[in-house]
């Protein structure tokens, strides 16, 4: 939370996923005086968040997004797997995804805009050799 309090909306920007208005809300957000002061309540408290341990792994930094459905597992297990492996797991394409997984009667609109952005389309198979 310290991170996101001190970040300037140009680094808020840059993170995939976060927009302007997004960016806007959270500067906002931490610089209201209320909101300050329950930070400071939590910290108090001892209530705060740890800092993320990131796995590494074969997949580090490498995103996915999957749409459709998957015959071999869950979408749940598929990210914990992904994960486990040092991937990103990502509910919708963004600039920063590396592939989409196309499950089963998969829509057509994460694969529109995977296509405009250039992130490499694959299969279910091609997802089972990457977690293996």
């Amino acid at each position: 939370l310290d991170n996101i309090g001190n970040a300037s909306y140009q680094d808020l920007k840059a993170v995939d996923g976060i927009g302007e208005i997004v960016a806007e809300s959270l500067l906002a957000w931490f610089i209201d005086d209320d909101n300050q002061a329950l930070l400071a309540k939590f910290k108090r408290l001892g209530v705060w968040p740890e800092d993320v341990k990131r796995t590494v792994g074969k997949l580090n930094d490498v995103s996915f997004v999957i749409t459709g459905t998957l015959e071999s597992m869950g979408r749940d297990y598929a990210a914990e797997r992904i994960r486990s492996l040092g991937g990103v797991f990502q509910s919708s394409v963004g600039k920063g995804t590396t592939y989409l997984v196309m499950g089963v009667k998969a829509g057509n609109s994460k694969a529109i805009k995977a296509e405009k952005l250039g992130v490499k389309v694959i299969s279910e198979s091609e997802l089972l050799e990457l977690l293996s």
